[in-house]
């Protein structure tokens, strides 16, 4: 690699199996471009087997400045970014499907580090390698390829060993009234919190995350900067109240002000796990509110 975490510290990568995630198609990853692509591309995988569709997932510094599902690559993507451009700007891209030269043609002019997909139609990888004056990272993803049962970190001299997430998120995790376009939005959010940095928030409207607040060590800070990116979003438009949106909280829910936060910013369905010592009065505030609260029991962190 180019170096590891910053340009003074050297890095190298070592496949735990006899292969790969991915293979190198052009450029030099630095340690962090590897982080962004391993966890966008397991986010975008997941997204699109869960609901059939494309899914595209703009990478910053291992968190999604915006993730989103469409029916194609191009659209997907360009959905990811425009939740949240000003956080997108110098992304790492993770798409589920072939990069077309639809996308190809967007990607050439916008601000961004590198692209992790499954596969490149022809004459699009020269297209992107010329980015960046020839620096911009391609990577190709196998699509086969299933990560090893457990995880191992190593942290000042201690090694840490966990089993990999992959606890099936499913419609049967929340509450039956929930009308079938929220509960995409909500398991789409579900989806995006396992793959970012805790704490963290989600909130979706119509298969896009339109506010992600993450890497926050208080999770009502996390309500109202997702919160406050929905707005920004939504005044790009329409001058009209946004409502509709659902919210996922990867923790518990510790208090009602996180409730009172999510109503200003038009939310009506919420998930998070429960089981905190205030979810009954979580529950009965989102009840005054009129939103639909799904208690998971599944907590998301990831740190």
């Amino acid at each position: 690699m180019r170096y590891g975490m910053n340009p003074h510290q050297s890095a190298t990568m070592t496949p735990v199996s006899d292969r790969a995630p991915f293979t190198v198609v052009s450029g030099s990853p630095s340690y962090i471009n590897v982080l962004d692509a391993l966890t966008g591309w397991q986010l975008v995988r997941e997204a699109a087997g869960a609901f059939g569709v494309v899914a595209a997932a703009s990478y910053k510094h291992v968190s999604p400045a915006g993730a989103a599902l469409a029916d194609s690559a191009c659209s997907a993507y360009e959905r990811a970014r425009d939740a949240d451009p000003k956080s997108s700007y110098g992304d790492f891209i993770a798409v589920s499907h072939p990069v077309d030269a639809e996308l190809a043609g967007v990607l050439k002019r916008v601000v961004s580090d590198g692209i992790i997909a499954p596969g490149y139609d022809e004459g699009v990888v020269g297209t992107l390698a010329g980015k960046k004056r020839g620096t911009f990272l391609v990577l190709e993803a196998d699509a086969s390829f299933e990560s090893p049962e457990h995880e191992v970190r190593e942290v000042f001299g201690l090694r840490l060993t966990q089993q990999r997430d992959d606890l099936p998120l499913t419609r049967g995790l929340l509450d039956p009234r929930v009308p079938d376009a929220a509960a995409r939005d909500l398991l789409l959010g579900m989806i995006v919190a396992r793959y970012t940095q805790s704490n963290t928030v989600v909130m979706v409207k119509d298969g896009t995350t339109i506010g992600i607040g993450a890497g926050q060590q208080s999770r009502v800070d996390c309500v109202r900067l997702a919160g406050e990116k929905a707005d920004e979003w939504w005044s790009r438009r329409s001058s009209e109240p946004l409502t509709e949106v659902a919210m996922v909280s990867d923790g518990a829910i510790p208090f009602t002000d996180n409730i009172e936060e999510a109503h200003r910013h038009g939310v009506t369905h919420i998930a998070e796990p429960g089981g905190s010592i205030r979810s009954e009065e979580v529950a009965e505030a989102c009840a005054a509110h009129g939103i639909t609260l799904s208690q998971t029991g599944v907590r998301l962190f990831r740190h």
